[in-house]
């Protein structure tokens, strides 16, 4: 069997069900109100826990490591497309119920980080040194976008704007800051790490 043939590797069993029941616990902190009788902060202690654990989980060698390993560049790099969910973001803020000032920078930094996301895996793969710095370009204003958020977010809750960023906090958007941005977070890294290597 030639390495061309053989299987890609699967998702391990154990990360996936600790992913579902990461996912079912941010979900029901979110139903029930948890994040936001948080004092400050530790809503951001957790947020940070989670990245860590979740880098550790995919850089530290394993089956888990070697899954995400195997999956092409193009696809971590797509998978961002889903951060349209900025627009959420701006909508709320339109209506009065989110902080414009965090909404605008993590709602069009989302938006923007999601169309080049969809440019780049649509029109070039990185296979020569100026695609590969497109890449990185790309890949370093994502991350920043969601550390300019996560900040924000924080500056917003210390200031005790009103408008705030409750409703972060609440279902259905408390699965952003919870679930998926210590994954995208990890997903950058990855990157980052695969275009380093030229793989």
């Amino acid at each position: 069997m030639t390495a061309s043939t053989l299987p890609a590797p699967r998702l391990p069993g154990a990360a996936a069900l600790a992913a579902t029941l990461w996912l079912i616990l941010a979900i029901a902190a979110g139903a029930t109100g948890f994040f936001l009788r948080l004092p400050f902060p530790g809503p951001q202690l957790i947020i940070l826990g989670l990245v860590v654990l979740t880098l550790v989980a995919g850089l530290v060698p394993s089956r888990l490591s070697a899954w995400i390993d195997a999956i092409p560049l193009r696809v971590l790099v797509g998978v961002n497309a889903t951060r349209f969910i900025g627009i959420a973001f701006l909508v709320l803020a339109a209506q009065g119920q989110m902080n414009h000032a965090f909404a605008d920078r993590a709602g069009w930094g989302d938006i923007a980080t999601a169309i080049l996301a969809i440019a780049l895996v649509l029109t070039w793969a990185p296979i020569t040194p100026a695609r590969r710095l497109l890449y990185h370009a790309w890949n370093a204003f994502g991350f920043l976008d969601l550390v300019v958020a996560v900040g924000t977010a924080t500056a917003v809750t210390l200031t005790g704007a009103t408008p705030g960023v409750e409703r972060v906090l609440t279902l259905p958007l408390s699965i952003v800051p919870t679930f998926f941005v210590p994954l995208f977070l990890a997903n950058h890294v990855f990157i980052f790490r695969r275009l380093v290597r030229g793989s």
